[in-house]
């Protein structure tokens, strides 16, 4: 089930950083941060047995999107993801001033070229990308994105975020009162957007994410985090939101696992034909091939507890180790409000990474089984929010500039 987070006030989602006189806050909201407003009501309920009723729930990420037409859904940008140096940018932004000359997904023709060259094809040229328009570099593009529908068109746009800005006094802890000399900036996301048209000056920002368990027990968790506060500086005007069912039109697991396939064969034959022994190569690449986005860090070990960059699956039996992947590193924590003190600090895989298995049987086996790899998720800490992922990130079929 997919919920909406509306925010009636600025959010301060984030940690405060040692040394540092401002408070800045994350572009998204972490699905603990619900779990635990979830858990502080129930608390202020007298409710008994709290953690079980919070586990009966997994909450993913939420994504920040403009409120504005017909929202497909919205996700954030692979790392496999290019734009032009010059001119970066979607090409279908409904504003004009926001165009560019479009963002790629370069991960489906890299992987038929590393696929043919295992097979041993050989290239007059090695792999590279440049823009279309004006033959520029391509460079990575971080971002999260949104696709509407409007007019019967497709728009790609990137989520542009406001922030709202405040400086305040420092408190002491001991004598509760204000400390002289010492004031710190908060840097909020504001409740509001730019209209992605540029037709309004503003409109409503909300966040978009997905949440696993039965239908009774979502609607506990909506009744209870509505009207709740998240993240920072609850009692100082931050943080109130409301909760609601979304309505989002992500194509089925089975559509995305079908058109990553189909794609990847259309893109063998077509770097078959350059490579200049093409006639003994292979017609289409064997076996099924699928990717494994990550939508948020992933916390992921050897066997031997040893950290890792790298996810192995473990399917029907079967341990698949990625042909093919691009990784950050990022770093996991968080703040335990119950406790008064910092999670541990884990080494933890960025979000946005990706990694592509290949699969010897057929697509009715490999669907049941990764039903169950996007639901639970992977690596360790899954109930904080840790290691969602999505089975073939739908803008890896963009093999041309949207």
């Amino acid at each position: 089930m997919w919920l909406k987070i509306k925010p009636e006030e600025p959010l301060i989602i984030g940690e405060v950083r040692a040394g540092s006189q401002f408070l800045t806050s994350l572009p998204f909201i972490p699905g603990r941060l619900l779990r635990g407003a979830w858990a502080d009501r129930l608390l202020a309920q007298g409710e008994a047995e709290i953690l079980p009723k919070v586990q009966s729930v997994r909450i993913g990420n939420f994504f920040p999107v403009a409120e504005w037409q017909s929202m497909d859904y919205v996700l954030p940008l692979p790392l496999t993801a290019l734009t032009c140096k010059r001119e970066g940018g979607f090409r279908s932004e409904p504003h004009p001033r926001q165009r560019g000359h479009g963002v790629v997904d370069t991960l489906l023709p890299h992987l038929a070229y590393v696929l043919l060259r295992s097979h041993g094809a050989r290239f007059a040229a090695p792999f590279s990308v440049t823009c279309l328009t004006c033959g520029s570099r391509m460079e990575p593009v971080s971002s999260f994105y949104t696709v509407y529908q409007n007019g019967g068109r497709s728009h790609y746009v990137r989520t542009r975020l406001q922030y709202h800005a405040q400086t305040k006094v420092a408190l002491s802890r001991h004598r509760r009162a204000s400390t002289e000399g010492m004031l710190y900036t908060a840097s909020a996301l504001s409740p509001r957007s730019s209209s992605p048209d540029g037709s309004a000056n503003e409109a409503p920002l909300v966040f978009l994410g997905r949440v696993y368990g039965d239908e009774k027990a979502v609607n506990d968790l909506c009744r209870a985090v509505n009207g709740a506060a998240i993240g920072a500086l609850h009692t100082r005007g931050y943080g109130r939101i409301r909760v609601e069912e979304a309505e989002v039109r992500l194509p089925s697991l089975r559509e995305r696992v079908e058109a990553f396939n189909r794609a990847l064969k259309e893109l063998w034959a077509d770097l078959r034909t350059l490579a200049v022994n093409g006639d003994g190569l292979p017609s289409e690449p064997e076996g099924l091939y699928f990717s494994v986005d990550l939508l948020s860090p992933a916390i992921l070990r050897y066997p031997a507890g040893v950290p890792t960059l790298i996810l192995s699956l473990n399917l029907n039996g079967q341990t698949l180790t990625p042909i093919w992947y691009q990784t950050r590193p990022d770093f996991a924590g968080g703040w335990a409000e119950t406790w008064g003190l910092p999670k541990p600090t884990s080494l933890a895989v960025r979000m946005g990474s990706l990694y592509v298995f290949r699969w010897d049987d057929g697509l009715e086996e490999l669907i049941a089984v990764l039903e169950s790899v996007e639901t639970q998720g992977v690596g360790e800490r899954r109930d904080e929010s840790f290691g969602e992922c999505l089975i073939c990130h739908p803008f890896h079929q963009e093999v041309q500039e949207r």
